[in-house]
């Protein structure tokens, strides 16, 4: 913004603002590692179960949520199987370099059986589908 005075000089003012270079970011604002879980074999297994993903990156990275397989998806195309979506989890990319090891465990939640599957974080920028069938109750 330019003032002028009666004398003619120009008058500068200026607004400075201030941006701090050491940003914290946050989730929402960085790149994630997405992991989105199915589970099969829910055909004969309704019932509540514990997914839980672990990613062995820089660090252990870990999230859990309870499931319950009353609602399946059953894909129209010949041979698919009904599963149930366990949804996505996501993981702050910078600590999970490619090639990191992800392990995705199902345990019902009354019994404690569990199944695990392991999978990795590949080059490709799309999440990581990983499957893995719900235990049997015997």
């Amino acid at each position: 913004m330019f003032v002028m005075n009666s004398l003619g000089i120009v008058i500068i003012l200026m607004i400075v603002v201030f941006i701090p270079m050491d940003r914290n970011y946050t989730a929402s604002g960085d790149k994630t590692l997405d992991v989105t879980v199915n589970l099969s074999n829910t055909e004969d297994s309704i019932g509540t179960y514990k997914v839980h993903v672990t990613v062995y990156g820089k660090e252990t990275l870990e999230q859990s949520k309870v499931i319950d397989t009353s609602t399946q998806t059953c894909p129209d195309d010949i041979g698919s199987l009904c599963y149930v979506s366990a949804g996505t989890f996501s993981f702050a990319s910078q600590s999970v370099p490619v090639d990191s090891k992800i392990q995705v465990c199902v345990k019902e939640t009354t019994s404690d059986t569990q199944n695990c599957v392991y999978g990795k974080n590949t080059k490709e920028n799309t999440p990581e589908i990983i499957t893995v069938g719900v235990p049997h109750l015997n």
